[in-house]
């Protein structure tokens, strides 16, 4: 056999070359259809992934808050005849009605009191002991958990104690002790906003406890400065610190510089650069913070590196303000001026926290 000669040789090469050419711009196109389609397998794979595990993290999430029920359990029936023995026999009323007459009316930089030994000791015990686990907050982002109180899920002493505070003690006891205590600055807060209501404007008005819930922050929470939403013309936060507790990151009070009146009934959102801190309350064992909605800003922060990193800081608020159908009546009677600062839906978008 004979080789083929350097023209055949050369020939057959140009011949390669040429199906090459032809064949390359189909071959990467082919490639590059076959890539498309691997990048869109590899996308809806990783998207099912996540949406899995996103659905497995709710699963672990609702297993362990069942199984921190069910061993919560365990001895709640001694607990809450304890609990109701203690509600018998405890002077809560007359505690909570001295512990706010001692407490001084402070205006600057709005109208506010700070309440020390707000409740019986051994009632602020028992509220500390009911308070729900931990896990049950973890349904929302870290730093944005709360729940609603009465509580709807948790352990039978934590829902028969802060059914308790919430109903007896806030709603029957607080509530009326701090109306009588802000009625000269609420009233006067009243006739300047809501002249409709004339020279009397409690006199008329349902007023009810609303919005109530137990906070929990961790390190890292912010929430800047702020008015709470005017529908809730009085709010109170008690703080539920435990033995221990750092007293450090409790609530900045602020002073703003032109100010003006917030419109609408949702939360009122401040700059910074307009505030100036004019007071701190530290956080205290049974301790409540009383302020009108009215001027000014509050906020507050716990830093990122606070010890121990698994820090927990609980509060429970609640707002007095008007009920429904008081606010449907005002509503009505509102000039268009002044229906543009009431009008709106109401809600709470504190529950937000509109945290950095």
């Amino acid at each position: 056999m004979t080789d083929r000669s350097p023209h055949d040789r050369n020939g057959a090469v140009a011949r390669l070359l040429r199906a090459a050419q032809l064949l390359r711009p189909r071959t990467i196109a082919q490639l590059a259809k076959n890539d498309d389609r691997l990048q869109q397998q590899v996308q809806t794979l990783t998207e099912e992934v996540q949406t899995l595990k996103a659905q497995l993290g709710h699963v672990t999430r609702q297993e362990r808050q069942l199984r921190t029920l069910f061993e919560s359990e365990y001895d709640s029936n001694d607990d809450i005849s304890r609990f109701d023995a203690l509600v018998r026999t405890a002077p809560i009323a007359d505690h909570i009605q001295a512990a706010v007459a001692r407490a001084p009316m402070q205006y600057h930089p709005f109208p506010h009191c700070v309440v020390d030994d707000l409740l019986p000791a051994a009632y602020y015990d028992a509220l500390i002991a009911a308070l729900p686990p931990a896990e049950l907050f973890a349904d929302r982002p870290v730093n944005k958990q709360q729940l609603t109180v009465p509580l709807d899920l948790a352990p039978r002493y934590s829902m028969e104690v802060w059914r308790h505070m919430a109903k007896v003690v806030a709603e029957g006891i607080i509530r009326p002790t701090m109306l009588a205590k802000f009625h000269e600055p609420l009233t006067a807060w009243l006739r300047e906003k809501l002249p409709v209501l004339g020279d009397q404007p409690l006199e008329d008005l349902r007023i009810t406890c609303s919005d109530g819930r137990i906070l929990l922050r961790r390190p890292g929470y912010v929430i800047h400065p702020h008015r709470d939403p005017k529908w809730g013309f009085i709010t109170c936060l008690m703080y539920l610190a435990r033995k221990g507790d750092d007293e450090r990151w409790g609530t900045q009070l602020f002073t703003v510089a032109d100010d003006n009146e917030a419109e609408g009934p949702r939360p009122h959102w401040i700059s910074e650069e307009r505030c100036q801190l004019a007071g701190d309350v530290a956080f205290r064992p049974n301790r409540m913070l009383v302020f009108l909605n009215s001027v000014g800003a509050h906020g507050a922060h716990i830093p990122a590196d606070a010890k121990p990193a698994n820090l927990e800081r609980y509060a429970y608020q609640f707002r007095l303000g008007a009920d429904g159908k008081s606010i449907k009546s005002i509503r009505a009677k509102l000039t268009p001026e002044q229906r543009a600062f009431w009008a709106g839906k109401v809600h709470d978008d504190y529950a937000g926290d509109r945290a950095s």
